[in-house]
């Protein structure tokens, strides 16, 4: 057993020790050559690393076994500025544009059972209703022409029942000398949506108009389902759409058809707008926004997926072999991982992208034409896609990383001290060891305080480079004194690893010495 000594390398195997501990390394194995296992997952952390977990479109969740990282939902008007949005996530709806003041009657409830975010809106006829009024300049200002505009929002009826009301809008606008009733109304008829709109689009006559829209498809109870009625006012196009689908077109000009004059949509004075004045079942994303929506976003989570990259793990030591990395992840349908990774022996100076990743396949090959993967320092990027329809994530728990970590050398056996006139001859018995890149020489005036200074050869410790290497000579000592001294190896890293002493030999220098 070597005795404890002091010098510049010699709290390696402690630092290293606490890193392993500190990241949760299990070790499968005994002996100098033991696989080791990184387990990791979203809630794994790395003390040294500059940045922990980073998300951009995926989150870090609980699973049924532990955390997991998926898909993060995306707010379905991602990207735009709606005039009016109403997405019940919080405890009690609001409009965060500030535009419409808005008034809750009866028990309006917040169901967890969304389609986007938090919650959806639970209403239940005829007790429950919410009443907005246009508070600010928007799309709703009266006797201002809209130009292009779009509503839209998330259905789940109870019963889907005929005449109920999902959404009413009334006021009055004035034409000429004359003010004309307005409404727009949203109702069920023979469980099949309708839209009316009735002197909202404004003829520059300022004679009535009326346009009513109604689906072809069945509203099914119990069941999501996207509505989107849509203008643009450069052809006065008006069409409704179900789930993406065409269900009806009309044309708000003065032929009824794809000519004549444009009859723009225009609010009247002292409006009110009712949401679900005569309705049971949840609402969810109710928006509308002054533009022509033209694909509407109807999978719970981004067509483009979204990312997670992982903090940077030290696996506690250089030149480290890099042997696989297994993940348990699900990818129902056509849902999928990519995965890539980084690694090396330092990790100062890594940006976003530099250095570069490295693809690859869970439980696959990651050497690149044969060469092994060494270093200390690893980094992971996971990017997520969902199945073709938007709905299904993803989700990956346990990631392991395996590695057989490059350990140290083993001490030198039979160091040998041998006293001369100024000098000590030190020798050793060379290790069989593959990677031995040399040896190093520590001498001092104390036991185990390896900071003597004395030798022409140079301050301790000294390298002695070669694998077969099995002497060194210390000259320009001082004679009578007593030299305390132990040899180590070390190996071929970069920096290299020093293995632990030998056993700690002596010699005094004299010039009676042999």
């Amino acid at each position: 057993m070597s005795a404890p000594f002091k010098h510049r390398g010699s709290g390696f195997n402690a630092v290293r020790a606490a890193v392993a501990a500190a990241i949760a390394i299990a070790a499968l194995g005994a002996g100098p050559a033991a696989e080791e296992t990184l387990v990791i997952d979203a809630a794994s952390v790395a003390p040294g690393s500059p940045r922990q977990w980073v998300f951009d479109g995926a989150a870090a969740s609980s699973g049924p076994a532990g955390p997991v990282i998926g898909l993060s939902p995306a707010p379905a008007d991602e990207g735009t500025e709606p005039d009016l949005r109403l997405s019940f996530d919080e405890a009690l709806p609001s409009d965060p544009s500030g535009k419409w003041s808005l008034e809750v009657v009866g028990p309006v409830s917040i169901s967890p059972s969304s389609r986007f975010g938090a919650g959806a809106g639970s209403f239940r006829a005829p007790a429950t209703k919410l009443v907005l009024q246009p508070a600010s300049a928007g799309v709703f200002t009266p006797n201002m022409p809209i130009g292009d505009m779009s509503l839209e929002f998330w259905l789940k009826p109870t019963r889907a029942d005929s005449g109920e009301i999902v959404m009413l809008w009334k006021a009055n606008r004035k034409a000429g000398s004359a003010w004309l009733p307005q409404q727009i109304s949203c109702l069920i008829s023979m469980n099949r949506m309708t839209f009316g709109f009735i002197n909202f689009f404004a003829d520059p006559s300022g004679k009535a108009t009326t346009l009513s829209l109604k689906g072809s498809s069945v509203v099914v109870p119990g069941a999501w389902s996207h509505h989107l009625v849509r203008f643009d006012s450069s052809t006065g196009l008006v069409e409704y759409l179900m789930n993406g689908e065409i269900e009806a077109v009309a044309y708000a000009t003065s032929t009824g058809r794809q000519a004549g004059t444009v009859f723009s949509p225009m609010a009247g004075d002292s409006g009110r707008m009712e949401i679900a004045p005569n309705y049971t079942g949840l609402i969810d994303e109710l928006r509308i926004v002054r533009a022509f929506v033209e694909a509407p976003r109807l999978g719970r989570y981004r067509p483009s997926g979204g990312s997670a990259v992982s903090p940077i793990f030290d696996l506690g030591g250089t030149n480290s072999l890099l042997k696989a990395v297994e993940a348990d992840a699900l990818t129902p349908a056509e849902s999928a991982v990519h995965w890539s990774y980084r690694f090396g022996d330092s990790s100062a100076g890594w940006a976003d992208d530099d250095p570069a990743w490295a693809p690859f396949s869970p439980g696959g090959a990651l050497a690149r034409d044969g060469a092994e993967v060494r270093g200390r320092y690893l980094q992971l990027r996971m990017e997520l896609f969902p199945d073709a329809s938007g709905e299904r994530s993803p989700t990956v728990s346990a990631i392991r990383v395996r590695f057989e970590p490059d350990l140290p050398p083993s001490p030198p056996a039979a160091a040998r001290a041998k006293a001369g006139d100024g000098s000590v001859a030190v020798s050793w018995s060379p290790l069989t060891e593959a990677d031995i890149a040399g040896y190093v020489v520590y001498y001092g005036s104390a036991p185990g305080d390896y900071f003597g200074s004395d030798a022409r050869e140079g301050r301790s410790p000294i390298f002695v480079p070669g694998s077969g290497a099995s002497s060194l000579t210390l000259t320009g000592l001082r004679n009578g004194s007593l030299y305390f001294i132990a040899v180590a190896a070390y190996d071929g890293a970069q920096p290299p690893h020093i293995g632990d002493s030998s056993r700690e030999v002596s010699a005094r220098p004299s010039r009676v010495s042999p």
